[in-house]
């Protein structure tokens, strides 16, 4: 695999980070300053996709606000709601966007800035850069903090995320709780986000043992469909996935446990290195045994899904951040194989461990090429997916429910050996998934009593209606994710960082979370949480940031609306100006 790590000569031109950037700013100062004089000019214009309101009524809200403060501010915003499977291709496929709202589940670890944001992964799918983000000094910011030993590394985080903050690739708006509906005698644990909360649920002592499936409530179209782990736009039932293929290790509450490896062995002299031993007797759902090269072929497959038959690979749109730590493998026997790592250290590498493993006896046949840069894997619907996980596939063969039963050759069924997050496992005969249209659909399933807990978003209109019934409970907590706001640094005017800084202002955050969210939800308003990272999400006793700017963040006006007379003033500093209202190239 490539080496990520720079070279000294890179090194050398780039020590002085700020000066890079300083020296960038100045070059859009002159080329803004030039276009100011020059006669002719036209009205600044960009578009804003984000999805339908039935579908994130909290995205559409902000894009639509968005949108309005934009246009007082002069620009000619123009609102392009799209599916959000479209949305998914046209930002993270296509490129084909100037801003976009969306929410983003969130990072495990602030390392996952680095496959979002490095330069290398330009014309990568995915949330592989997305922005088209090409700045030198980000990168060594994003390679630092990958390098840097375990005492250095928040000092290297805190460069970084100011660095961030005043490049703005995108911006947080706010990081909304989590809210789960259940049967007042349902007892959840936390609100089931992923695969190990449904895990947590199976195993909770209190909600069982039962002959039923555990049923789960979620809304939405086209939830039956898009099984591939690998597509951009796959499944959207948050978890599901990630329950029918296992990795080698899951971080339970911040910690790496073994999953289907049973022990990993690090060494670091000569570097980084693990030797990774598999559980004995591990099967995939078709009953072919799972072994070492199934996980060497993972990590291939990740790199380049055409496994070697296209010049420079294509690479999968998903895990490629996790994936770039790894250098190179070498499987030992049928359970046993090394993994080395690029210039990094422990608890950043064994990220890559949490990469859901694939059957290479099934993924190898689909590396065939069927455009430029997509393969059959990338694009394949894995109508029937072949995974490890405590749970296999059964059937979703309508449009209202997914059904997945108890697969009992899982190596931690019928036995005590097994992570403690488990102890109980399982109350249920399965999991299934029941698909309501909308929210208010999902909500009358749950007050019916036709499901146990609800998993997708309650949104916060909707939570009076279920804490006034009779039967049924709520339960909130902080979550990883957040929206955000994205820029395409291909777009002539988002190019310049200067303009980008102005526009993330532009969206009164403290106003989203009170009105458009009701409070159930944190304001994006330090370093950290602006990046995307919440506080509760990364522990960073040992990094002190500074207060941001109030100018870089405070919003031009009141109760979400711009104040004109404090936007323009904005712009015409860094070089635009104004005709009859409107902003100019």
């Amino acid at each position: 695999m490539e080496d990520v790590a720079p070279s000294t000569t890179r090194r050398g031109l780039l020590a002085g980070s700020g000066v890079a950037a300083m020296s960038s700013l100045a070059g859009c100062f002159d080329r803004l300053w030039s276009q100011a004089e020059t006669p002719g000019q036209d009205q600044v214009s960009m578009s804003i996709k984000a999805v339908p309101a039935d579908d994130d009524p909290i995205a559409a809200t902000i894009a639509s606000r968005l949108r309005e403060n934009y246009s007082d501010a002069g620009i000619d915003a123009s609102p392009e709601p799209v599916a959000k499977a479209e949305l998914y291709r046209d930002v993270l496929l296509e490129g084909d966007y100037d801003v976009f709202v969306a929410r983003h589940p969130g990072f495990d670890d602030p390392d996952a800035l680095y496959g979002l944001l490095h330069s290398r992964f330009i014309g990568e799918q995915g949330w592989q850069n997305p922005f088209q983000f090409t700045e030198l000094a980000a990168d060594d910011h994003l390679e630092t903090q990958r390098e840097a030993t375990e005492d250095d590394r928040p000092a290297e985080l805190v460069e970084l995320l100011d660095y961030l903050l005043q490049s703005v690739p995108f911006t947080a708006v706010a990081h909304p709780y989590r809210i789960t509906g259940a049967r007042e005698s349902f007892e959840v644990p936390a609100p089931p986000r992923d695969a190990l909360g449904y895990l947590k649920l199976c195993a909770h002592a209190a909600n069982g043992p039962r002959d039923d499936p555990l049923e789960i409530g979620v809304f939405g179209e086209g939830l039956t469909e898009r099984l591939n782990p690998l597509a951009v736009d796959r499944n959207r039932i948050e978890g599901l996935l990630d329950l029918l293929y296992d990795p080698l290790a899951r971080r339970v509450d911040g910690e790496y446990v073994p999953w289907l490896a049973e022990s990993a062995e690090w060494h670091e002299g000569g570097g980084l290195r693990t030797r990774i031993t598999l559980r004995d007797g591990l099967e995939w759902h078709d009953g072919e045994p799972l072994d070492a090269e199934d996980v060497a072929f993972t990590l291939e497959c990740i790199e380049d899904t055409s496994l070697g038959d296209v010049d420079g690979g294509i690479p999968a749109p998903r895990f490629r951040g996790r994936q770039t730590l790894v250098e190179s493998t070498d499987v030992v026997d049928s359970r046993t194989i090394e993994l080395y790592f690029t210039n990094t250290t422990r608890a950043v590498a064994a990220r890559a461990l949490t990469i859901p493993l694939l059957p290479e006896h099934i993924w190898a046949d689909r590396s065939e090429l069927l455009t430029e840069r997509q393969t059959v894997a990338m694009t394949h619907d894995n109508e029937n997916p072949i995974g490890s996980g405590l749970f296999a596939f059964v059937d979703a063969s309508t449009d209202d429910e997914v059904v997945l039963e108890p697969f009992d050759a899982h190596v931690f069924r019928g036995t005590s050996d097994r992570p403690s997050v488990l102890e109980g496992f399982s109350r249920f005969e399965g999991i299934r998934f029941q698909v309501a249209p909308n929210s208010g659909a999902m909500r009358d399933l749950l007050i019916d009593g036709e499901i146990d807990v609800t998993a997708s978003e309650i949104p916060p209109g909707t939570v009076e209606d279920i804490r006034d019934a009779s039967n049924v409970s709520t339960t909130m907590e902080a979550t990883d994710a957040f929206y955000m706001v994205g820029f395409n640094s291909q777009h002539a005017e988002l190019g310049n960082p200067n303009f980008r800084r102005v526009c993330a202002r532009l969206i009164d955050r403290q106003h989203i979370v009170s009105e458009v969210l009701e409070g159930f939800a944190t304001q994006a308003k330090d370093t950290p949480s602006l990046a995307g990272i919440h506080d509760d999400a990364w522990e960073h006793d040992d990094a002190e940031f500074a207060d941001p700017d109030p100018d870089i963040l405070a919003f031009p006006g009141t109760d979400g609306s711009v104040d004109t007379s404090r936007s323009r003033p904005l712009f015409q500093d860094i070089g635009y100006n104004y005709d009859d209202g409107q902003l100019l190239k």
